[in-house]
């Protein structure tokens, strides 16, 4: 059985920059909760997750060579 229900569905949409902004001052002044960041920005947390995540790879820079 399938389910038909189409207006059930789901928007997933970017941070904004002032949203970004936000999680690094909360997190610039020692609130690591991502439930309570998450709360503050209007996002769920697994998306601050996310964003912390990438956040934190170290970028390659163009004189990087093969």
């Amino acid at each position: 059985m399938t389910n038909s229900n189409s207006s059930i569905s789901k928007h997933y949409h970017q941070l904004t920059s002032v949203q970004r902004g936000q999680i690094q001052a909360m997190l610039d002044s020692g609130i690591t909760s991502r439930t309570v960041i998450a709360q503050a920005v209007g996002c769920h947390k697994s998306t601050i997750s996310r964003e912390l995540k990438r956040g934190s790879v170290l970028q390659r820079d163009s004189s990087y060579l093969l």
